[in-house]
């Protein structure tokens, strides 16, 4: 058995820490309040508004499971800051959710996913 030590991958583009796939974010995204555009992300590969505060992220490389800790910050509609959380997981897609004081409510969001890939 050979072992390959390697502390950057670059894509010709960017370059991104190795440490950042054994150690850090497995996935994050950054998206508009219509669940339409991605700002930022990092293994994601696409993006679906559900419904009205819901919003579906898939992954580009899936987890091991549905297990891992998701947390999901969302911007309110008054201007203040709303909740947000995952309502359903699975090893390839996480289903964010954002709402404040008047109910559902479709709010820019912020996620991040930790745990182990596939």
């Amino acid at each position: 058995m050979s072992t390959l030590e390697v502390s950057n991958l670059n894509d010709g583009t960017k370059t991104v820490a190795t440490t950042n796939l054994t150690n850090g974010s497995k996935a994050f995204a950054s998206t508009n309040s219509t669940g339409t555009t991605i700002n930022e992300s990092f293994n994601i590969s696409s993006l679906g508004d559900t419904a009205t505060g819901r919003q579906l992220l898939s992954f580009t490389s899936s987890m091991s499971g549905s297990t891992y800790m998701s947390n999901a910050n969302a911007n309110s509609s008054q201007n203040d800051w709303g909740h947000a959380g995952s309502v359903t997981k699975s090893a390839s897609q996480c289903d964010t959710t954002g709402y404040d004081p008047s109910g559902y409510f479709d709010n820019a969001m912020s996620t991040i996913i930790m745990g182990d890939l596939a």
